[in-house]
């Protein structure tokens, strides 16, 4: 298969440096507003494995001119958000697979959009929802399973970085929707994923620069928290969870895995590899993406937006109503 890449910034790097490990992928193209200089793509939040553009991919200036080439089978969409539906629509009207990286769009309505384009188009649609391929996460599901939803006691996903400083357009809400579209919805996918959509949700702010703590409350009563987002910019990026059933507690602090007091052996891996050959497996056989399907992105856009209006709102409470 060979792939073209839009937009060459923090993601894009990382996206680039995994297609080129995949047997039977040739990365052709590169298409970004200026062309990459020879440090690499911006460096962001998160140590991801990235470089310099390499000599035999080319580069061009314009996503549209890419999308005229005929032997680009697909497109991995790294572009700022305010330009996904545009872009997804365009990719999908010219017959490619698209990877888009998250979230799908800025709102509900662009996403419907892009569904309907998807199932019409003769081509595989997948967002990158990379937190369903890491292992803790992955372990977390499972952990889930196993003890019966009815358990649960407490369940709390935390994610924080610094206000963003890299790319330009990712500290602009009208671009990137905010700490809770861009950052958080990674957790409020996880949320939908493992416990499926809430009977209603409320957000407050944790205080400057752009934050928000999460409450979605189900109908059996249980209630998950969703935590974090943009805080003052020197502080370092962390992720984790906690999730405490009548029998067992699993966390996920610092990079460690703990079920109780024993340590959880996590399998070294790169995640952003991991998603993109899904997806490039899914092309290849013709079928749909179950393990991320698109569906289920644009129902975290939705939660995102929702928590978001509840937070503005100084904590209204808002009712899911899918």
């Amino acid at each position: 298969m060979k792939f073209a890449l839009l937009g060459y910034g923090f993601m894009g790097g990382a996206h680039l440096a995994a297609m080129r490990r995949i047997d039977g992928v040739t990365v052709k193209a590169v298409a970004s507003r200026t062309r990459p200089s020879a440090d690499g793509p911006a460096r962001g939040n998160l140590d991801l494995e990235s470089g310099p553009l390499p000599e035999d991919v080319a580069w061009l200036p314009d996503w549209r001119e890419v999308l005229k080439d005929p032997e680009i089978d697909a497109v991995d969409v790294c572009l700022p958000t305010d330009l996904h539906r545009e872009v997804v629509l365009a990719a999908l009207t010219a017959g490619k697979h698209v990877f888009c990286e998250k979230p799908m769009a800025l709102n509900t309505e662009d996403c419907e959009v892009i569904l309907r384009a998807a199932e019409t188009s003769s081509g595989t649609f997948m967002v990158g929802q990379v937190l369903r391929f890491m292992f803790p996460y992955q372990f977390a599901a499972e952990f889930l399973k196993e003890q019966g939803r009815e358990t649960v006691l407490r369940c709390v996903f935390e994610r924080k970085t610094g206000f963003p400083g890299w790319g330009g357009w990712l500290g602009k809400a009208e671009r990137s929707g905010g700490a809770i579209l861009d950052l958080l919805s990674h957790d409020l996918d996880q949320v939908l994923h493992i416990f499926g959509p809430p009977d209603s949700v409320r957000a407050v702010t944790l205080g400057p620069v752009d934050t928000m703590r999460a409450t979605m409350r189900y109908e059996d009563d249980l209630e998950v928290e969703v935590a974090g987002g943009w805080f003052q910019s020197e502080l370092p990026f962390s992720a984790g969870f906690e999730i405490e059933t009548d029998a067992a507690l699993l966390s996920f602090r610092e990079g460690v895995l703990r079920r109780g007091d024993r340590i959880i052996e996590m399998p070294e891996q790169n995640p952003y590899l991991d998603e993109i050959a899904y997806f490039v497996d899914c092309c290849r056989k013709g079928i749909a993406p179950d393990r991320c399907l698109p569906a289920e992105s644009a129902a975290a856009v939705r939660l995102s937006n929702l928590l978001r209006e509840s937070r503005d709102e100084n904590g209204r409470g808002i009712a899911w109503q899918m």
